[in-house]
């Protein structure tokens, strides 16, 4: 279990796509930041909106926390834009200016499970599973089919070639009420992708190791 520290004098801007697992770790009294901001979830599919809005956000908690530190919850490798290839979320963080960090990952499901946890979870194909945690599937939808516009024949020819199925890692209990209490969910996810959906129990102690160091660096800097 990863031990427990103050995040009172931080502001945290995270990704709204991890929301529900931020959100638990407030409610268990893990994460206790001065202010909490998100962005709106999916935006790695509009890499535009992205930097639109992860800068106001940073910009928001320059202001609200003028002298404290600013943790950012982004993955590495979450903005990817063809027509500027030499921009990335790093890039888009350093710009706001200093006393920033991120937290380290490469993309929000590596902060919950790293690379070995999602190798045994996958029997040793992490790159054939599509990866989601709670958010996506809330917001799946929005990112496929209203970002990305695809419909059924695009979902077809994107996903059961090039995935086996789609693992959800699960670290705040959510397995009982989509499979038992809303199965309907879970099926419309199968039937619009063609990938079967497994629910993985994880523990957060990754995501937690991650946010402490972050939090080490922030108080470092400041």
């Amino acid at each position: 279990m990863a031990e427990s520290r103050s995040f009172a004098d931080t502001c945290i801007v995270s990704c709204g796509m991890l929301r529900p697992e931020v959100e638990h770790l407030v409610e268990e009294g893990f994460l206790d930041p001065y202010r909490l901001l998100y962005t709106a979830p999916g935006l790695h599919a509009l890499p535009d909106k992205l930097e639109e809005q992860l800068s106001g956000r940073i910009r928001r908690a320059r202001e609200l926390c003028s002298s404290r530190g600013i943790i950012v919850i982004y993955g590495r490798k979450c903005y990817v834009n063809p027509e500027e290839p030499y921009k990335s979320v790093d890039s888009i963080i350093s710009s706001q200016g200093e006393g920033i960090v991120r937290v380290q990952g490469e993309y929000g499901y590596d902060m919950l499970a790293g690379p070995e946890e999602r190798s045994e979870l996958s029997e040793g194909e992490p790159d054939k599973v599509l990866w989601f945690g709670a958010g996506w599937l809330e917001h799946w939808k929005t990112v496929y089919q209203r970002y990305l516009g695809w419909d059924k024949a695009d979902a077809n020819a994107n996903f059961p070639g090039y995935y086996r199925k789609i693992i959800v890692l699960d670290g705040i209990g959510i397995s009982n009420r989509y499979i038992n209490e809303h199965p309907e969910e879970v099926l419309e996810i199968f039937d619009w992708t063609g990938l079967e959906v497994e629910f993985r129990e994880i523990t957060l102690d990754r995501f937690k190791g991650l946010l402490l160091e972050a939090l080490g660096r922030a108080m470092e800097g400041r």
